[in-house]
């Protein structure tokens, strides 16, 4: 084996050269996504004047006659040819117009053996069967672009990307002769291709994701600047998020995009929000710092106010971590003198009755996310917002719908009374709200519980005894089933093992039992003589009472001017839309005004066309077994009702009920290996 550093050109340079795509391997899958990052970097060569740039490895396996077969880094040398193709075709359309230097020869000597008197050889690179046809289309005469395949698409885009950006193509070659490679030679016969492969893409330990942004932001800069941002910033930045940097990037793009980025594609969404936002790298890392700052004190409970640690301390206890991105707006509202330290408070309690409320009403906790997403946007898009910033959140919030609705009190009633408290994952955080609220003699009930001093007590067993059915009478099965688990039956207390299966009266006035207990949760226990089914409803009642006090439905009575929206995505496929009036979608960041459903329909359909339009003719031709789409997709525009035109021989049915336009567009969306939830849709 031989390896070594390497010009890229110098690697495709001499006569009689060619490179083979062996059967084995996949086809060419790179998309508009992987060209549009490349062609950026080449961009940021010219801009910046690197000298050389990293391109990968390319690993080969030299055989007779100067072929050489690629078994890994055919993505890139496919692209790169793609590229060099589109630029030969600028020359030759627009060389004269645009006074370029370079000539069509001299890229061709990369792409053909000129000189070759085998037709078969004559194109350097040979992709697989199925690419074939595609890419050799492009070296006709007359020019052929395949529009259904990955490699003619890619064509296109780099032919157009050159005119669009007006980039020199004389610039443009300059920075490809600065690509550089690693170039992996194996010995045919002597070095298992297979083990070096394997060896190349072991998964070891990855890159994080929080390392590539590091990466990012400090490479490229001399070594004497990259340790000062590193002191002054990038340390700080980990200490404070305890090193939980990709998480933390994660929320802060959250708030800035308005768009949560995949937790594998962190890196990339931060390195396209700074280059398409042109944002500064030292004032960037400056937003970070005061973010992590925010960061640490939300996670931490680490503020200078006792009662908002408290407030944080709760929230955080609820471990609804996807509050995070509008808690980091909250605070930067708040040390930006937005809102004052009473209307924080305000705040925080509410979003801890808001996602309490939901906890116990069994709400779907898969809307959280884009609820904190837009939470603080829907806020600020009131003009009045900086004077009535609580009353306007209260008012949001509470006029949500389906899966984003905060239960009312009725809602609430009833789930706090009749749910599984027993297994639910904030059931000690529910205790030690109940036995401690206005209450000054505060009972560290966590750390009891934790430690094992104190347990959860069902004061009706989980086994019953043949007392304990006579006790409960001739219903008793239906009253275990009915109450074991719910908030009636439970307490606290820190002799479980000795109360075991006991009768309530004897778990009532053993040495330490409920008579004895200083726990509130235990005075009602105390009290009373027996335990059956009206004790155990009567005593959640008492305890609902309590809980109404505590986790206050917030009565707005806020007159807006304007309307509330509320913001779903394609992921809540419980919701019945039908009769709601759609105003806009949001799609890649790009937010897109409709007037209806039917607009949006189509708006989506047309976008997803232009991202792929091989995956999308893909679907066409696939039987997906389902109906609503099988029955609404065609090659021909005579066999839909209100057909929807695509593109030539492809259309889709628009005289669909809201729901059936729903369902269709998440087929398309999960068929792209898109999200559901990066499409989101406001309504009225």
């Amino acid at each position: 084996m031989k390896a070594g550093e390497k010009e890229f050109l110098s690697y495709l340079e001499g006569s009689n050269k060619n490179f083979i795509i062996p059967v084995y391997q996949r086809n060419y899958n790179w998309k508009k996504e992987q060209c549009k990052v490349l062609f950026d970097d080449l961009e940021d060569i010219i801009k910046s004047g690197f000298r050389t740039h990293f391109l990968g490895s390319v690993v080969s396996i030299y055989s007779i006659g100067k072929e050489y077969l690629v078994i890994d880094g055919q993505q890139r040398m496919t692209t790169m040819s793609l590229l060099l193709i589109a630029m030969c075709n600028v020359i030759k359309d627009f060389g004269e117009e645009k006074n370029i230097i370079t000539t069509q020869e001299e890229i061709k000597d990369f792409l053909i053996n000129k000189h070759s008197r085998d037709e078969e050889k004559k194109i350097k690179l040979k992709p697989i069967l199925e690419d074939r046809k595609a890419y050799y289309g492009l070296f006709e005469e007359d020019i052929q672009i395949d529009n259904n395949s990955n490699i003619g698409l890619n064509y296109s885009y780099f032919y157009n990307r050159i005119l669009k950006d007006n980039v020199c193509v004389d610039d443009l070659f300059e920075a490809i002769q600065r690509l550089i490679i690693v170039d992996i030679e194996l010995k045919n016969g002597e070095d298992d291709p297979q083990l070096i492969f394997e060896s190349l893409n072991s998964t070891g330990l990855d890159l994080s994701e929080a390392d590539r942004v590091r990466n990012f932001v400090l490479m490229g800069k001399d070594s004497k600047t990259q340790e000062e941002l590193y002191n002054k910033y990038w340390y700080k930045i980990e200490k404070n998020t305890d090193d939980n940097v990709s998480s933390f990037i994660r929320d802060y793009l959250t708030i800035k995009e308005r768009n949560i980025p995949n937790k594998n594609k962190v890196y990339i969404s931060f390195k396209n929000y700074v280059s398409e936002n042109k944002i500064d790298i030292e004032e960037l890392l400056k937003d970070l710092l005061i973010f992590s700052r925010y960061y640490r004190e939300i996670s931490c409970f680490d503020t200078e106010d006792e009662y908002i640690n408290e407030l944080l301390k709760r929230i955080n206890k609820l471990e609804i971590y996807v509050s995070y991105p509008f808690l980091l707006e909250l605070f930067d509202d708040y040390y930006n003198n937005l809102i004052g330290k009473e209307e924080l408070c305000k705040c925080l309690e509410l979003i801890e009755c808001f996602i309490l409320r939901r906890i116990v009403c069994n709400v779907p906790t898969n809307a959280l996310n884009k609820i904190f997403m837009n939470l603080g946007r829907e806020v600020k898009k009131f003009k009045d917002y900086k004077a009535n910033y609580y009353d306007i959140l209260k008012f949001v919030i509470t006029n949500k719908k389906s899966s984003q609705r905060f239960p009312n009190d009725e809602e609430f009633s009833y789930s706090f009374i009749n749910k599984d408290i027993y297994n639910t994952k904030s059931k000690v955080y529910l205790f030690e709200r109940l036995e401690n609220f206005d209450n000054k003699e505060i009972v560290d009930l966590e750390n009891l519980i934790n430690n094992g001093t104190l347990s959860i007590e069902h004061i009706m067993p989980q086994t019953l005894t043949p007392k304990w059915k006579e006790c409960l009478g001739e219903n008793y099965e239906e009253i275990h089933s009915k109450y074991l688990h719910t908030i009636g039956n439970l307490t606290l207390t820190g002799y479980n093992s000795k109360m075991s299966n006991k009768l309530f009266e004897e778990k009532r006035d053993m040495e330490y039992g409920f008579k004895q207990s200083r726990l509130y949760l235990n005075k009602y226990l105390s009290e009373i003589n027996t335990w059956n089914e009206d004790e155990i409803k009567n005593r959640g009642r008492i305890l609902l009472d309590k809980a109404l006090e505590i986790w206050k439905y917030p009565n707005s009575e806020y007159d807006p001017s304007q309307e509330s929206e509320n913001i779903f995505t394609l992921d809540d496929e419980n919701v019945d839309f039908t009769g709601e009036k759609i105003i806009s979608f949001n799609i890649f960041s790009q937010d897109c005004k409709v007037n209806n459903w039917t607009e949006f329909y189509e708006q989506i359909l047309m976008i997803l066309y232009n991202l792929d339009a091989v995956i999308f003719n893909n679907i066409i031709d696939k039987c997906y077994r389902r109906d609503v789409l099988d029955n609404n997709k065609s090659r021909k525009e005579f066999n839909l009702r209100n057909p929807l035109k695509i593109a030539d021989n492809i259309y889709l049915e628009t005289n669909l009920n809201t729901q059936a336009k729903l369902d269709i567009i998440r087929t398309f969306v999960e068929e792209f290996n898109l999200e559901l939830n990066s499409i989101s849709f406001s309504i009225k």
